[in-house]
């Protein structure tokens, strides 16, 4: 019979496996504390010359309480890839079986497949994880109503298809309450809209928040110069895109050019649109150089000629003047009055 051993006396020299799904999926959302402990542990699992270490010589490596050290095994052990397996009963003394993570994944899978995707049973299967748990838990208490079963559907789609963690869900929802937004349907192009922005981590989702916060008080100032109280259509959406985004104009130079459609029988975002193209076209990118070409444009426009005085006729004038001789008019009276004139 052979037996086989890998010799190395040098025990830094050697190596620990970490497997990079922990890293990808666990270690982001975990503690500090308890990944380091976590990886110290699985060091010592995969030294096959010295595989006891007591929560008492942890907490003095890692500098932390032995209750610290405690704590974080439970956790990992919530995660469901390790396992605490007490000696014997009713002792304290507990051995600590990590899995292999991918192993369970897999597992989990499998699982997933052979349950009907809107069968009860994936939200018996789902709640197992506390994280969904959790989730599960707060979104009830941001409705203060138990969501429903579709709504329970709806979130852990999301979670598998859209590949969001809880924690993002829960963000995403609070964050459209919040707005007074609580349908479903809104809910889910919410969710949508963030799947194709790539967004699957909370930093992401704050980032993506403050960005679309951003634009929507920028594009409310124009609707709101042009008194506009509605949400903006399609086309006057890719307008204001367009104006900020791929012009890049500030806030100033847009609504310089609404205050130019103030002179208009009814402001459009067609003619404000034409103006901004206008001025993108011949260059001008700041408030400095809007403001210098509408004032040259002022000056260089043609004055208005108007007809001189002199020259001004009263309408009166169009008539011809009479002229009248004073004594034969007199004698005209008289002979009326005496019956000698015949009309």
């Amino acid at each position: 019979m052979n037996f086989f051993r890998l010799q190395s006396n040098n025990e830094d020299l050697g190596h620990t496996l970490l497997e990079n799904v922990f890293i990808n999926h666990y270690m982001p959302q975990a503690p500090g504390s308890y990944v380091k402990v976590y990886i110290l542990g699985l060091k010592y699992a995969q030294n096959h010359s010295n595989t006891s270490l007591s929560n008492e010589i942890i907490a003095k490596t890692l500098d932390m309480t032995v209750e610290e050290t405690m704590e974080a095994w439970k956790y990992w052990e919530d995660q469901g890839i390790i396992k605490l397996v007490p000696y014997s009963q009713g002792s304290d003394d507990v051995a600590i079986e990590f899995h292999t993570i991918k192993e369970l994944m897999l597992n989990i899978k499998k699982k997933k497949t052979s349950i009907d995707k809107y069968s009860p049973d994936r939200i018996i299967a789902a709640r197992q994880n506390f994280r969904i748990k959790d989730m599960f838990e707060y979104i009830k208490k941001i409705y203060g109503r138990d969501p429903s079963t579709n709504e329970m559907f709806t979130y852990l789609d999301w979670v598998d298809d859209y590949g969001m963690p809880p924690e993002l869900v829960i963000l995403l929802i609070d964050d459209c309450c919040t707005r007074g937004k609580k349908d479903l349907p809104y809910l889910k192009q919410v969710a949508k809209n963030w799947f194709d922005a790539g967004i699957n981590s909370l930093d992401k989702a704050n980032e993506y928040t403050e960005r679309h916060k951003e634009k929507w008080q920028k594009y409310s100032k124009v609707l709101n110069f042009l008194r506009i109280g509605r949400q903006p259509t399609s086309v006057e959406e890719n307008m204001l895109y367009k104006w900020f985004y791929e012009f890049n104009y500030s806030e100033e130079v847009v609504l310089k050019a609404c205050s130019l459609t103030a002179n208009t029988m009814k402001p459009s975002f067609s003619y404000l649109d034409k103006i901004l193209t206008d001025w993108n076209n011949k260059g001008l990118k700041v408030i400095q150089e809007v403001d210098a070409y509408i004032t040259k444009s002022e000056n260089t426009a043609p004055a208005k000629t108007k007809p001189s005085s002199k020259t001004q006729k009263s309408s009166f004038n169009n008539f011809t003047n009479r002229t009248y001789d004073a004594n034969a008019l007199e004698d005209m009276l008289l002979k009326k009055s005496r019956g000698e004139l015949i009309e």
